[in-house]
C-alpha cells in the first residue's frame, strides 16, 4: 500500500468541513462502506485467503476487482499475509500481532514495509490465475475507476465522501480486527493464540468480530458459530449460494460449535 496514496487519502477526509454537505453524500459513504467491507470480508478473507467456499472464476474476478477498489492491494497479497498470520498467530511470525503494540498491529507493520514483497508460495492457488494476477499487478485500477464514480455521482464532495471517507472507515474498520480481535472481548476456544469474540466488532466488519471462533476453525464460511452471533457476510453468502452465485461453503463442525472450548489448538485446512 502506497503510503503517500494513504495519507492523501486521509487528509482528503478533512475537505469534508470545506465541501457542500447533504445526506445524500452520507448515503453514498455508508453505500461505498457497505461494499467494501462486504468484498473484503467475504472477498478478499473468506474467499482469497481461506476458500470458505467456492465460486466461478467470473464472480472470482469481481471480488478481486472491487476488493482492489478499497485500497487493501490485491487479492494474491492479501492472502498471502494474511495466511502467514494464520500461521503464526500472535507469534514471531505473524505480521501485526498486536503483542508489539496497538499502533503495529494497526498499521505499522505495513508502514515499515512489512508487507512489502511477501513470499507469495503460500497462494499458489491464486497465482495460478492469470486474471487474478493481472488485477494484483493494476491494483491501482479499481481505485481511479472508484474515485471516477464518484466524481461522476456527485463532482468534488462525492470524492470526499463516497472515495476519501468511505475508504477511511472501512480501512480502519478492518485493522481493528488485527489490533483489537486479540486484545479485547471473550473467549470461547482456548486456541493457541490470543484471539477474541467482539460483538462491536463483529457489527462493523459484518461478521468479522467473531475472532476467537475464526482462529478455532479458521476454514468455515461461517464465524458466528451460535445463532445471536451477528454474522452479515454469512446470511449474504447463503443468499448467494441459493441463486448459485457461489457453493460448497464450508461449515464449522456441529460438534465443535457445541461442545465449546476443547482445548488449545489451531485447525488450518489445506488450500
Amino acid at each position: 500500500m502506497s503510503t503517500i496514496l494513504l495519507a492523501v487519502t486521509h487528509l482528503t477526509c478533512l475537505l469534508a468541513f470545506f465541501v457542500r454537505f447533504s445526506w445524500g453524500l452520507v448515503a453514498l459513504a455508508l453505500a461505498g462502506y457497505v461494499v467494501h467491507m462486504w468484498v473484503i470480508t467475504a472477498g478478499y478473507h473468506r474467499y482469497f485467503a481461506h476458500r470458505a467456499y467456492r465460486t466461478s472464476r467470473v464472480f472470482q474476478f469481481v471480488l478481486a476487482c472491487l476488493g482492489a477498489s478499497a485500497m487493501q492491494n490485491g487479492p494474491i497479497w492479501w492472502a498471502s499475509i494474511h495466511r502467514r498470520h494464520h500461521k503464526d498467530t500472535d507469534g514471531p511470525g505473524d505480521p501485526h500481532s498486536p503483542l508489539r503494540g496497538f499502533w503495529h498491529a494497526h498499521m505499522g507493520w505495513f508502514l515499515g514495509g512489512g508487507g512489502e514483497n511477501p513470499d507469495l508460495s503460500n497462494v499458489a492457488d491464486l497465482t495460478r490465475y492469470p486474471e487474478l494476477r493481472l488485477v494484483e499487478r493494476w491494483s491501482w485500477v479499481p481505485i481511479l475507476l472508484h474515485i471516477a464514480l464518484c466524481y461522476a455521482i456527485a463532482g468534488v464532495p462525492g470524492i470526499v465522501w463516497g472515495f476519501a471517507i468511505s475508504t477511511c472507515a472501512t480501512m480502519h474498520a478492518t485493522f481493528l480486527i488485527n489490533s483489537l480481535a486479540h486484545v479485547w472481548g471473550s473467549r470461547r476456544y482456548d486456541t493457541a493464540d490470543d484471539s477474541r469474540n467482539n460483538l462491536l466488532l463483529a457489527v462493523l466488519t459484518f461478521g468479522e468480530g467473531w475472532h476467537n471462533n475464526h482462529h478455532r476453525y479458521e476454514s468455515s464460511a461461517r464465524q458466528g458459530f451460535r445463532w445471536w452471533e451477528l454474522d452479515i457476510t454469512y446470511v449474504t453468502l447463503r443468499v448467494l449460494a441459493l441463486a448459485g452465485v457461489v457453493r460448497q461453503l464450508r461449515e464449522p463442525p456441529l460438534a465443535l460449535v457445541v461442545a465449546g472450548s476443547t482445548g488449545p489448538r489451531r485447525v488450518t485446512v489445506p488450500f
